[in-house]
């Protein structure tokens, strides 16, 4: 999450008078609410019982689609109120939500501006805004309504998106949003920060005085190069206007912020609409080698689905991460058909995890594929070319280092569980890297015979006759280049063999891991006595650019492993005793995977007795359901608890 770092020190951006603020915004919520529930104490149960539910659905119990939110905006002085709906995909939070800042002077603040994200909510209200006398008052004015409410709560600074998930926010966050919205929709905003009691609000240049709640009072503003800039506050301590001032900040004087360093484009945005609900829509996502963009380097993936609807020339993003937390992303369109290609090039070894998006138009909703894991770091052909006996590769490192780094990744992953068996299930293709070979050109060469003389000793010299002899030598070779003889072992040490070990343990315990093995390894567990472990080699019926289904359960006595097509059609199954085997480890071979990688859908891990499953493929890193479960009845449990004292205290 990002920090708010001010003079070295960490905190949340109110400093002293933080308690104060919040106690006053409370308090007037506080209010609010009691006279609300004087106008029909009746319902006060039902109202309970309504909120208890709400804050139950409103925590993801998927890792993917849209979070929906629905909000209302006020016009015309208040007059009119619209509902608008808002949908933004996960996978939009999750990339604000991995993205790491530190706020150092107050001047970073607009690094958090993100005009392009929200572009929706602005269009939407600037349409039913623009045949106002005032359109920009009303604007700004229906922006901060919206605004408004969200519930106040003390949180670190965070992106607007996560803010609207999230529903809760304090000063600065919801100022951030607001002035998003309002940049987005073209007014010229700053941000106002008035240090002498750690508050953050937006400045709003109008070319003329706006009209405040009350009548009588002047509005606020602030001179700023020859502008003024008029007051915005987005607490939800009242329905604050343009130009009201609240009373904590009289005789203030803020810092103004411009936004020249917000953020310029985002990957991809919220979708919104007025009035009524929009309506579903999916994106698929599918992997293939893409042999038409080499790069021996970085092997490219071609990443391709299509919409539903099949809307054409509509952006598609592409994120991409392998840490499962920070996300890059990329862009594309869809063609005629509402079909999408995206070619991406994986420069490093590891888990990378990839999934589209697309962020909807004025009739879907956006919509997220699935999550796509890739095993990359699979060794690459070194043998450019060979003498009787001996290969060499070319490399610009004369030592083994590099070598070594070509040898591809060992282990991937391991997961421990326990219960009474383990369930291992998935999609899965192996695509192919189309290597290119140096064109490496071997010519025979003639050195004639000679006559040398060679010193004996003391002095004394003899005449020897070097024969005419045929040497084979190198052209034609790559400029930076010197060739390496590898080591005579090479090959067997290439961990060259992709699959996955099922183990069971003493107990109830079960351990899962996704590994590259080399020649050796693979010896050693087809010896005779299998120390412990039984080998399935499924590459012998397993093709590239093929998706498969793999299910794979383990108990302490046997193990069945099966293959399928994604149609469901049987390809393997197999049934392994392991007390009759003698082993406590399953072996399952997926593919030489030498040039390849390895691609997984729905990637999951569960025990037999439990609901826990480590989600590999939604969130790039292995989440414990059990452990989320119990975290919402804990909260459902907390939230009655609650419920339950303020009915009690209630005469009716």
């Amino acid at each position: 999450m990002p920090i708010l770092k001010f003079n070295g020190t960490k905190c949340n951006g109110w400093g002293k008078y933080e308690k104060d603020y919040s106690a006053f915004i409370f308090k007037i919520q506080e209010l609010s609410a009691y006279l609300e529930s004087k106008k029909s104490m009746a319902f006060k149960p039902f109202v309970l019982v309504i909120v208890i539910l709400l804050l139950v659905l409103v925590i993801p119990i998927s890792f993917a689609g849209n979070y929906k939110r629905t909000l209302d905006s006020k016009t015309q002085y208040g007059l009119v109120n619209r509902d608008f709906h808002f949908y933004i995909p996960f996978s939009l939070y999750e990339y604000y939500n991995g993205k790491t800042f530190e706020i150092d002077n107050y001047n970073d603040y607009s690094m958090f501006v993100t005009p392009d994200a929200v572009k929706p909510i602005a269009d939407g209200l600037r349409n039913i805004t623009l045949d106002s006398s005032r359109s920009d008052q009303e604007f700004a004015n229906a922006v901060l309504s919206l605004v408004h409410q969200i519930p106040y709560a003390n949180c670190e600074i965070k992106y607007p998106v996560e803010t609207i998930v999230d529903n809760f926010g304090k000063c600065d966050t919801l100022s951030l949003l607001a002035a998003s919205i309002m940049k987005a929709g073209g007014l010229d905003v700053v941000l106002l920060y008035f240090e002498g009691v750690y508050h953050v609000n937006v400045g709003v240049y109008l070319p003329y005085e706006p009209h405040t709640t009350w009548w009588w009072l002047p509005a606020t503003g602030f001179e700023f190069y020859g502008k003024t800039y008029w007051v915005a506050e987005c607490t939800p301590a009242m329905d604050w206007k343009v130009g009201d001032l609240p009373p904590l900040l009289e005789g203030e004087q803020p810092w103004i912020i411009t936004l020249e360093n917000c953020e310029k484009t985002s990957p991809a945005q919220v979708s919104s609409k007025c009035c009524s609900s929009l309506q579903s829509s999916s994106i698929s996502i599918n992997l293939s080698s893409d042999f038409s963009e080499l790069n021996y380097q970085a092997p490219a993936l071609k990443v391709s689905g299509s919409l539903s609807p099949a809307y054409p020339n509509e952006i598609v993003t592409v994120y991409f991460s392998q840490d499962g937390i920070s996300y890059k992303s990329g862009k594309t369109a869809t063609d005629i058909l509402g079909n999408y290609y995206f070619s991406l090039n994986l420069t490093s070894t590891g888990i990378h995890y990839v999934r589209t998006s697309w962020s909807g138009n004025e009739n879907c909703a956006g919509a997220d594929s699935e999550m796509l894991t890739i095993f990359m770091g699979f060794p690459q052909s070194l043998f450019n070319f060979a003498i009787p006996g001996y290969y060499f590769t070319y490399l610009t490192n004369l030592g083994l280092d590099e070598i070594r780094d070509r040898q591809g990744v060992r282990d991937f992953f391991d997961i421990q569980l326990s219960g009474t068996g383990i369930v291992l299930t998935g999609e899965f293709i192996i695509l192919r890297d189309k290597h290119n070979f140096s064109s490496i050109q071997m010519q025979e060469r003639t050195i004639p015979g000679t006559v040398q003389g060679v010193q004996i000793c003391n002095g004394l010299w003899t005449i020897i006759q070097v024969p005419e002899r045929t040497i084979r030598e190198l052209v034609n070779v790559p400029i930076g280049m010197l060739p390496i003889r590898l080591p005579d072992n090479f090959d067997q040490t290439m961990n060259n063999n992709f699959g996955f070990v099922m183990r069971s343990s003493t107990g109830d315990n079960y351990s899962v891991c996704i590994k590259g093995m080399n020649a050796y390894d693979v010896a050693q567990i087809n010896q005779p006595n299998g120390n412990g472990k039984v080998l399935m080699n499924a590459s012998e019926f397993i093709r590239d650019n093929i998706w498969y289904k793999v299910k794979a359960v383990m108990t302490e006595n046997e193990t069945t492993i099966a293959f399928y097509y994604v149609n469901g059609t049987l390809l393997e199954k197999t049934k392994i005793l392991l007390d009759d085997a003698n082993a406590s480890d399953l072996v399952v071979l997926i593919t030489d995977n030498t040039e390849k990688a390895v691609a997984f859908k729905k990637l999951t891990v569960s025990t037999l007795d439990e609901p826990a499953q480590i989600l590999i493929d939604e969130v790039g890193e292995k989440r414990n359901e059990k452990e989320f479960v119990l975290l919402k009845v804990a909260i459902i449990l907390i939230i009655t608890a609650f419920a339950a004292m303020v009915h009690k205290k209630i005469k009716f």
